[in-house]
């Protein structure tokens, strides 16, 4: 926002980001002079820029901490071909994803959102352990809807190098599953989330989608890119 900020933005190394935001911007002391033109932070070219670098940032190595509740506690051995998933609520619907892909789950907190976003799956920026991580919505994906409950949460995942946060409006504990309890979706169902999903999981004599994090990964990473 300031010279300065920008000249340490600009230096940064390709895995720091200056979250000058935080110091001297809305979210800080107030002092940096460029509030004055921008208003706030979201609509200065060093917000912007600094969005901009973590659509291309890498997962730095050892970077990434597990927040989640381990998979089958209590449960002594577990069967080499067993899966590990997290369920969670969309709406009136129930899904899993494999935790080998999720790093934590936390509350829900504000979103920062990125100026001439054109993606209304794109929600923004949020803020995990002093960590800028983009933000989506999967609901608009799988449901064809965006609304999150006051009380929901917020998953953070990461695949293929990048890093992604998405709030969901519930979550449950983890689940063991082995392949043989995996059954086909109906042919019958037409539901924008069939395309995204591997199989149903019976759970507490609910219908759970497991989804495939490649197909929905991909989609997202395909729409933050342009």
């Amino acid at each position: 926002m300031t010279s300065l900020a920008s000249d340490a933005s600009a230096a940064a190394s390709p895995f720091e980001i200056d979250n000058c935001w935080q110091r001297i911007g809305v979210r800080g002391d107030k002092s940096c002079p460029e509030l004055r033109r921008h208003a706030h932070c979201h609509n200065c070219e060093v917000f912007s820029r600094a969005a901009s670098r973590l659509l291309d940032r890498d997962i730095p190595a050892g970077g990434m901490t597990s927040a989640l509740p381990p998979a089958g506690a209590g449960v002594i051995a577990r069967s080499s071909n067993t899966q590990s998933v997290l369920v969670f609520r969309l709406g009136s619907e129930w899904f899993a994803l494999p935790t080998l892909v999720l790093d934590e789950v936390t509350g829900l907190r504000p979103i920062h959102s990125l100026p001439h976003r054109r993606n209304p799956a794109l929600l923004g920026l949020v803020n995990v352990r002093g960590e800028l991580v983009i933000c989506v919505s999967i609901a608009q994906i799988l449901i064809g809807a965006e609304q999150h409950s006051p009380q929901g949460r917020l998953i953070v995942a990461h695949h293929a190098g990048s890093r992604l946060a998405f709030p969901v409006d519930e979550v449950q504990y983890t689940h063991l599953y082995g392949e043989t309890d995996l059954k086909p979706v109906p042919a019958t169902v037409a539901h924008s989330s069939s395309g995204f999903t591997r199989g149903l999981l019976s759970w507490r004599d609910r219908n759970v989608g497991r989804l495939d994090e490649h197909a929905l990964f991909e989609v997202l990473g395909r729409g933050l890119a342009r």
